[in-house]
C-alpha cells in the first residue's frame, strides 16, 4: 500500500480454525525529506522611470511545488514585485518551504540603469576684471540650480579665465 507522510498505526488480528486469535500492531512512519521545487523569473533589466533614481518593477512571485504539501514562499533578500528598485543591481532571493521544513531557494537580479541625463540650467552673468586685467569664473556662478534625477555631479565651465582680450559677450559651456 501507499502510506501518507506521517505515522500510520496498523493492527492485524490472526484467527485459527479453532477460533483462537491474537493481534499485533506496528507503525509505519513516512518522512518527507524531498525539498519543494521553485523557479524564479529570469533576470530583469530596465531603464529608470523618468525623474526617478530607480524603476517600478513588477514580476511574477515564485511559487513552490511540493509532492506532499502546500508551500510557503518568503522573500529573503531584495524587493517585492511592484517595488521601486534603485539604479544598480538588486539580487532578489526567495525561499520556499513545505510543512516538513524542507526548503528550496532561487535568485534573480533586477538591474536598473540611469538613462536620464542631467539638466543644465545656466544664467547670464557679468564679470568684472580685477586690477591685473583678469577674472576667473567658477561653475557655481553660472549654474542656476541644474539637477539630475539620480546622482550628484561636479560641474565645470569652459573657459574659466577672462582677460582684457575677452571684453564683450563670451560663450561659456557648463558641463555637468
Amino acid at each position: 500500500s501507499s502510506f501518507p507522510v506521517g505515522v500510520t498505526n496498523n493492527v492485524f488480528r490472526v484467527t485459527d480454525g479453532a477460533g483462537n486469535s491474537t493481534t499485533c500492531a506496528f507503525t509505519v512512519t513516512v518522512n518527507d525529506s524531498e525539498a519543494p521545487t521553485v523557479n524564479c523569473p529570469a533576470n530583469i533589466s530596465s531603464p529608470n522611470n523618468p525623474g526617478m533614481c530607480g524603476a517600478n518593477i513588477s514580476y511574477t512571485t515564485p511559487v513552490g511545488v511540493d509532492a506532499c504539501s502546500a508551500t510557503t514562499t518568503t522573500l529573503l533578500a531584495g524587493l517585492p514585485s511592484g517595488g521601486t528598485f534603485p539604479v544598480g543591481t538588486t539580487t532578489n532571493t526567495y525561499s520556499v518551504s513545505d510543512v516538513s521544513a524542507n526548503t528550496a531557494t532561487c535568485s534573480f537580479t533586477v538591474t536598473v540603469t540611469d538613462n536620464e541625463g542631467p539638466t543644465a540650467i545656466c544664467h547670464n552673468i557679468t564679470l568684472q576684471l580685477d586690477s591685473t586685467g583678469t577674472s576667473t569664473l567658477a561653475p557655481a556662478v553660472v549654474d542656476n540650480n541644474s539637477f539630475d534625477n539620480c546622482t550628484s555631479f561636479n560641474s565645470t565651465v569652459s573657459p574659466t579665465t577672462f582677460t582684457c582680450g575677452s571684453l564683450g559677450v563670451n560663450n561659456v559651456i557648463l558641463t555637468l
